[in-house]
């Protein structure tokens, strides 16, 4: 079965109109080979009515391979998501969404398209993506934590976790945020680059979006509103968890899961300089090379660290917008939905 038969059973059962697939993962990143499998993710639009009656579903989910086996290249993985749930997933600046969203301007891996919905993106691209691309680095750092226990990182958490769990002995019970000033004098005493306090969504679901202020603690958000004693037990966690990890044997090592890295680390520092993401990558070359582990180990952590170094700076003075323009994605949801009965 082909992809467009997959498509047009999905809005037949549901009564949704697909209004973009794209063709995603390594096809879209330039980094596959003959044995690739095909990965799909595209938007739908749900019906006026089952919005109305919250009847509606945020993402569907269906893969040609039911074996529970790794896909072949004959196997077709589809990921449809609703317009909502895309917008929402691009005002966190999270990484597949952000994806979708720079597709649009590779016409050649698309397979399915609504020729005004693509428009009004294309032409109004920057309003929908914003400086939260926390969840692009916190993959980055993710990986960098799993393969590196030595270098500034992991010194600059052992700091951390030593200082902050000597002053939190008695106040476990305690909400996090009564320890903020003590956290605040830390950083004013010493210079934190991987630990910091940062302003970030916390509402869910319909209705004004509230912020909170959040200890990130090497790409990892803790709300002020959790217990010192959660805090403590999780950051203690992760020093442990460097700990356990070697970096020096290359045995075992997920280089498809570096290569991931390398790509998002590589995609942010583009967005920042020039606001847009390419698509096949730039470095596509370098990333398909490190995926199919010709690159040494020691070389790909040097650089995925470095370039952390250069994209976090970048971005603290970068110009992207700080919010999406929210009041324009909702005018389209609107417009979107309410066309569509």
């Amino acid at each position: 079965m082909k992809i467009e038969e997959f498509i047009k059973n999905f809005e037949n059962q549901y009564n949704y109109r697909v209004v973009y697939v794209t063709q995603y993962g390594s096809k879209l990143y330039g980094t596959d080979n003959p044995n690739s499998d095909t990965d799909y993710k595209g938007i739908f639009i749900p019906n006026r009515d089952s919005v109305l009656l919250k009847k509606d579903i945020e993402h569907y989910n269906f893969n040609s391979n039911d074996n529970n086996t790794k896909n072949s290249k004959d196997d077709i993985d589809l990921q449809l998501f609703s317009i909502y749930k895309w917008f929402t997933l691009l005002k966190k600046g999270e990484t597949g969404a952000m994806d979708i969203l720079f597709s649009l301007f590779r016409e050649d891996s698309q397979v399915y398209v609504d020729a005004e919905f693509t428009k009004v993106m294309k032409e109004n691209y920057k309003r929908f993506y914003n400086k939260n691309l926390h969840s692009f680095l916190g993959y980055c750092v993710g990986q960098s934590k799993l393969y590196n226990v030595r270098g500034e990182r992991f010194s600059e958490l052992h700091r951390f976790v030593e200082y902050f769990n000597a002053m939190a002995k008695e106040q476990g019970d305690e909400k996090l945020e009564s320890m903020y000033p003590q956290i605040e004098e830390m950083f004013r005493k010493e210079n934190y680059k991987y630990i910091q306090f940062i302003t970030a969504p916390i509402s869910r679901g319909s209705g004004e979006v509230k912020e909170g202020v959040y200890v990130e603690v090497l790409g990892k958000k803790f709300l002020g509103t959790v217990t010192v004693g959660y805090f403590s037990e999780k950051i203690t966690e992760m020093e442990e968890q460097f700990g356990n990890r070697a970096r020096a044997s290359a045995k075992g090592v997920d280089y498809k899961a570096l290569s991931h890295a390398v790509r998002v680390i590589d995609e942010v520092e583009e967005l920042i300089d020039n606001g847009f993401i390419t698509f096949p990558l730039k470095n596509r070359a370098y990333v398909t090379s490190v995926k199919e582990g010709r690159e040494n180990l020691e070389d790909v952590m040097n650089y995925i660290d470095k370039k952390l170094n250069v994209v976090q700076e970048k971005l603290a003075s970068s110009d992207l917008a700080e919010r999406s323009d929210e009041a324009f994605m909702d005018a389209l949801l609107l417009k979107f939905v309410g066309e569509y009965e």
